[in-house]
């Protein structure tokens, strides 16, 4: 063959190679393209899209303020509680010891001060394991990219898709860009959910070991570091094996990374858990607790529970603790049928349940010692020294006398029995005291006597009364009928207990108070309260009343208050019984608290046969005030006004007594200036011309004194 037929074939042979070669390689670049335009089709999708309000302002988060948990302090200063579920508590970074911050970077990021929000280091070893596993098995979540994600919820949900991994990578690069490393680490530690509502570090270690992460060892620190992975799950309380191997396994990390000596990590490895009582064991008075919080959201609107403010309130938690005990144990006395036969059986519920409750005011000021709204907050939200509205029997009758007081009558004035004035009105309540007996204001009071209260109020009218209960701070609805005198109306239990305080400071009524002050949570003065007292009766007759009140106590129906509150401790105060023995009360004073007692039923019905306030409320109310008073002395006695006089008399008649009256007759009585007796005993006259003559020179001495 010749050349030039050779070559034809040879260049026939190479087109034919060429021809598929070209084909493959439009092949591959179509693909290239296809690919191209597929990555780009995908990034379009995946990348974040908002539109302008809807945008995350990373560089809002300069100014950004953790949401924080508002506090509440005792009047020594001392944190009670917080006022939401989410707590938390804001510190500096350099208030955070480097073993905690060590901690938490040597687990959760140790090149945190290295990447620029991404650590590109860990995307391929957790990109295989889940193509392994064929699911999101692992992740290469920075600490930026998580403060992302708990700042931005709203952008990052917690779905596991690769459109929301890309979202956290572009807002944790924006949020490297606008802050410090510092920065970042601070809002992280103060904003990371460590299980038990605990948000940030602080909360977290006053929750799991009651102190602050100030003083928090290795060890303590590495359970807190533990927990951002899964809070739940590493939960000490909860999961306490799974809880120390990942405390260990922190540890480990730690001293591999040399932020921790190898002889603190293996003793920190070896030591056993020891965490604080839980925050719901801890719970100290919740019902003084939820009134505080009904009280906050009043003056602050309802964000003020997570807006960091430090409540300083008025709780003697000595006090609260005593008054929640003591009222458990008495209800509980009473259904084990210690007072006679319980027909009610066991509570079984709310309305089935004996109910009771107990507050206590500093009288000058009304500052709220202790305020226990029923027998169990748990079962039972519903505040009843705020809320209630019940019938306080017998304890309305000082209103009724304070009344009388103030309008003159004598304490010496017969109410029932020989002297006393026929009662007008048709009404005759059930009495334990005869008619026959001579019964004055003091052994009406002493005694209870209801119809001694009712002839005492047909003197001084029913709407003369309603006014000074009024006066005095009552605020429910009260007919002016003459069951009024023995307590029919309903009253708010904290009303009832604030009008006591009138007879202890010379006819002053506080108003109670729960907060002394507020402060945001930087410390600046949100709000301050000062005692408001309203003068509502004058000095002379509050005193009267409280003096009369003062023998119910020492030898009257109150006298149960005796056999537990010390004789050193004066006390004065008034029993209360309604009518079917559906609600017991006493409510007392000391010279610097006031404070009342009721048990009963929500739904009222009969307690026990028998029941009453002399037996089931006035020793209660004696054992709570024994223990506010243990260990102090009491503040002093009442002092009696100028207005009062001490006047010597005849019991049987209320007058001036002769030189016939017995001496067991004779004693010294109590008159508002003006109200004494000027006229001698006429059941023992002095006879003959002895007599005579001391008549005169006491008519002439009387005649010289008015002038």
């Amino acid at each position: 063959m010749s050349a030039r037929g050779r070559s034809k074939k040879t260049r026939r042979s190479g087109r034919a190679k060429k021809a598929p070669r070209r084909w493959l390689g439009r092949l591959v670049k179509l693909l290239l393209v296809l690919a191209l335009v597929a990555a780009a089709g995908a990034t379009a999708w995946l990348w974040p899209r908002c539109a302008d309000d809807g945008c995350p302002s990373v560089s809002a988060l300069r100014e950004y303020t953790p949401p924080q948990a508002s506090r509440v302090f005792d009047r020594e200063g001392d944190m009670v509680a917080h006022l939401a579920a989410e707590r938390r508590i804001v510190v500096p970074l350099d208030s955070i010891p480097a073993h905690v911050v060590d901690a938490f970077l040597a687990v959760e990021d140790r090149r945190f001060y290295e990447h620029p929000g991404v650590d590109l280091r860990r995307i391929p070893g957790a990109v295989v394991r889940n193509v392994r596993s064929r699911r999101f098995e692992q992740g290469f979540s920075t600490i930026t990219m998580q403060l992302a994600r708990n700042v931005f919820p709203e952008h990052l949900t917690r779905e596991k898709t690769v459109r929301r991994k890309v979202w956290e990578l572009v807002l944790s690069l924006e949020v490297e860009r606008e802050l410090s490393k510092d920065e970042i680490l601070e809002l992280y530690l103060n904003q990371i959910y460590l299980g038990d509502g605990s948000y940030g570090v602080e909360a977290a270690a006053r929750g799991y070991f009651g102190k602050s992460v100030t003083r928090l060892d290795a060890g303590e620190a590495a359970v807190l570091a533990a927990l951002p992975r899964a809070p739940s799950h590493y939960n000490p309380r909860i999961n306490e094996d799974a809880a120390l191997s990942r405390r260990n396994l922190v540890l480990s990390l730690m001293e591999s990374q040399g932020v921790v000596e190898p002889a603190t990590a293996e003793a920190a490895r070896k030591a056993p858990l020891e965490l604080a009582a839980p925050y719901g064991a801890r719970g100290e008075a919740a019902y003084f607790v939820a009134a505080v919080r009904r009280e906050v959201r009043e003056h602050f609107g309802e964000e003020s529970e997570v807006a960091g403010l430090q409540i300083h309130t008025t709780l003697d938690r000595a006090m609260q603790r005593s008054a929640e005990r003591r009222l458990r144990e008495q209800i509980e006395a009473i259904e084990a049928g210690r007072y006679g036969a319980y027909p009610h059986g066991a509570c079984n519920g709310e309305s089935a349940c004996l109910q009771g409750l107990f507050v206590a005011l500093e009288s000058a000021t009304g500052e709220v010692r202790a305020l226990v709204g029923g027998r169990d907050f748990a079962s039972s939200q519903f505040d009843r020294v705020h809320h209630a509205r019940r019938q306080s029997g017998s304890a309305f009758k000082p209103f009724v006398y304070a009344t009388a007081l103030t309008s003159g009558v004598p304490v010496t004035t017969a109410l029932l029995g020989p002297g006393a004035a026929r009662s007008e009105g048709g009404y005759r309540p059930a009495d334990h005291v005869s008619d026959e007996s001579r019964v004055d204001l003091r052994e009406g009071m002493r005694l209870s006597s209801n119809r001694a209260a009712v002839a005492l109020g047909e003197q001084v009218g029913v709407g003369r009364v309603v006014q000074t209960a009024r006066t005095m701070g009552i605020s429910t609805p009260m007919h002016e009928y003459p069951s009024t005198f023995l307590g029919a109306a309903d009253v708010v239990p904290l009303e009832m207990v604030a009008a006591y305080a009138a007879f202890s400071t010379e006819g002053r009524v506080p108003e109670p108070r729960l907060i002394t002050r507020v402060l945001d949570a930087d410390g600046n003065t949100l709000l301050e309260t000062k005692p408001v007292r309203t003068q509502a009766l004058a000095p002379g007759p509050a005193y009267l009343t409280l003096n009369l009140m003062e023998d119910v106590v020492s030898r009257g129906t109150g006298s149960g208050v005796r056999s537990a509150l010390p004789g050193r401790v004066p006390a004065a105060g008034k029993t209360g019984t309604t009518n079917d023995a559906a609600d017991v009360w006493f409510v007392g004073v000391t010279p610097d608290m006031v404070g009342g007692v009721w048990l009963g039923f929500d739904q009222p019905r009969r307690i026990m046969h028998g029941a009453s306030g002399g037996r089931l409320a006035a020793p209660l109310w004696g054992r709570i005030m024994a223990d506010a008073y243990e260990g102090r002395p009491a503040a002093g006695s009442w002092l009696m006004p100028p207005d009062v006089k001490a006047v010597r008399v005849n019991r049987n008649s209320g007058m001036l007594p002769t030189s016939e009256c017995p001496e067991e007759e004779v004693a010294t009585e109590l008159f508002l200036s003006g109200t004494e007796p000027t006229e001698y005993c006429h059941l023992h006259p002095e006879h003959g011309i002895e007599g005579w003559f001391r008549r005169a020179r006491r008519t002439v001495e009387g005649w010289l004194g008015g002038s």
